[in-house]
């Protein structure tokens, strides 16, 4: 742990830790808490309604038990909730901020745009783009919203409110009834509009019951949902031994597998040797894992 040192043995952690915390940045609050995580004790993480303070509360090496209770009470009272956790070589994260999280801009970098080249009269017009920085056509996508600037002739379109487009192809968008417009001159930017979304978290027992792993590569699927349900099955076996499962210990690394297949929901069959891997390293604390996971953590906390 990067922020304790062998003087601390025997120190309650958190306490040992805020030491070091506070002398990171001296305009951050560090309070070490020992007592219960009672609902009195979690409700003061409620947002205030007269400041613009956002308050999360994240687990880390809680009992899924706990995590369930504390989850459950976050979601009804409005606190946003994460959990984050690390075993051996595995990382775990989950995310509950509520049923009204406000995503103000839900795509990485910038709007796209592109410099308008015509624009036909018709129901669709249609709108002819050249590339943009060294682009050979547009880069918008079917659906996405868009406003106009700088047109001559067409000018109804300038300050519009934004509008759908769909994609001909690399240099054609279609737009809706120019009709009635007047006749496009020259000039002008179609601009990307990015408008807030509105999204809705579960509370992790109903995440928990009714899992949806989705995964960039179709490939990692089999090995994320191995995982998944590894992770419950660690649990399971915590609340039976009372304990973690012993390094490289072949009875106990069985007996986790045992339970995940007990606990699995899931159309294809668990990766065994994946399981088996993990049980076998679940007992180790890692310092770069930690930290991967951690950085993850807190980057999910400032949204």
């Amino acid at each position: 742990q990067f922020l304790l040192r062998e003087s601390d043995i025997g120190q309650n952690r958190a306490e040992a830790s805020r030491r070091a915390l506070a002398e990171l940045n001296p305009r951050v609050a560090v309070v070490a808490y020992t007592g219960e995580l009672s609902e009195a004790f979690l409700t003061s993480f409620q947002q205030s309604l007269f400041t613009a303070q956002a308050h999360v509360v994240v687990l880390t090496e809680s009992r899924l038990e706990e995590q369930i209770r504390i989850g459950n009470f976050c979601h009804a009272q409005g606190i946003c909730f994460i959990v984050a956790d690390a075993k051996g070589l595995v990382g775990q994260l989950f995310c509950d901020f509520g049923e009204h999280f406000i995503v103000n801009d839900p795509a990485e970098g910038e709007p796209v745009c592109a410099a308008v080249k015509h624009i036909s009269k018709g129901n669709p017009g249609i709108v002819t783009c050249t590339g943009m920085e060294g682009s050979r056509g547009h880069l918008f996508s079917d659906g996405d919203l868009v406003t106009f600037s700088g047109v001559e002739g067409m000018t109804e379109l300038n300050g519009q409110e934004p509008v759908p487009v769909r994609v001909m192809d690399a240099f054609r968008l279609k737009i809706g009834d120019t009709r009635s417009f007047s006749r496009y001159r020259c000039r002008g930017l179609v601009s990307q509009v990015r408008l807030p979304q509105v999204l809705s978290h579960k509370p992790l027992s109903q995440a928990l019951a009714e899992p949806k792993i989705q995964v960039a590569n179709p490939e990692e699927l089999p090995r994320s949902r191995s995982l998944h349900a590894a992770f419950q099955a660690l649990h399971a076996f915590r609340e039976e031994q009372g304990r973690l499962p012993r390094p490289r210990a072949p009875a106990d690394a069985e007996r986790v597998l045992e339970l995940a297949r007990s606990l699995a929901v899931q159309p294809s069959p668990l990766d065994e040797d994946v399981v088996r891997a993990f049980a076998s390293v679940s007992a180790g604390d890692l310092c770069p894992v930690a930290a991967v996971v951690g950085a993850v953590a807190a980057q999910e906390a400032l949204k």
